[in-house]
């Protein structure tokens, strides 16, 4: 798979995720229980907290060739984990986590797009990936969860209206 067809699919799962946030208000974004307890809001900083850890693996562990795995795969507990970032996060206004989810995923587009063509394709480019390409943790990472969450906040929508 190409570096432009990677990135591709990352920008139609955003696509998806921002269809299945069109139309929605303020309230409608801040309201808990869109998916679990969280709200829209809570699921987009979710999503931010693992892009962000991505952008830094893709720019900081690999541009130095790093032996090490990334943080993003050294989390033992994901459920822990996303716990940590719903309390970090929970407080924040709502202005504050879109300007976040939209400016993370400009710097995941450029961290990808500054990637060669190896790195993102050869299985054994990375040891640490334990012989997956590394487009698998970026379509992990980003693809499938935003696509993931995107039905999810589709799913409520059809159910709560």
């Amino acid at each position: 798979m190409s570096k432009a067809e990677i990135l591709d699919q990352v920008r139609a799962a955003r696509g998806e995720l921002l269809d299945a946030l069109a139309g929605l208000t303020e309230e409608e974004m801040i309201r808990p229980g869109a998916v679990g307890i969280w709200s829209v809001k809570d699921v987009l900083s979710h999503l931010v907290a693992w892009e962000a850890e991505l952008v830094t693996a893709l720019s900081v562990n690999l541009s130095r060739q790093a032996k090490r795995a990334p943080a993003l795969l050294l989390i033992d507990d994901i459920d822990e984990w996303n716990a940590e970032q719903y309390h970090v996060s929970a407080r924040r206004p709502l202005a504050a986590v879109l300007e976040d989810f939209h400016g993370v995923h400009r710097q995941l587009l450029n961290a990808i797009a500054d990637l060669n063509e190896a790195a993102l394709e050869h299985p054994l480019y990375f040891a640490w990936m334990e012989g997956e390409p590394l487009v698998t943790l970026i379509h992990e990472t980003a693809t499938w969860h935003e696509q993931e969450h995107a039905e999810e906040i589709r799913a409520w929508r059809a159910g709560s209206g």
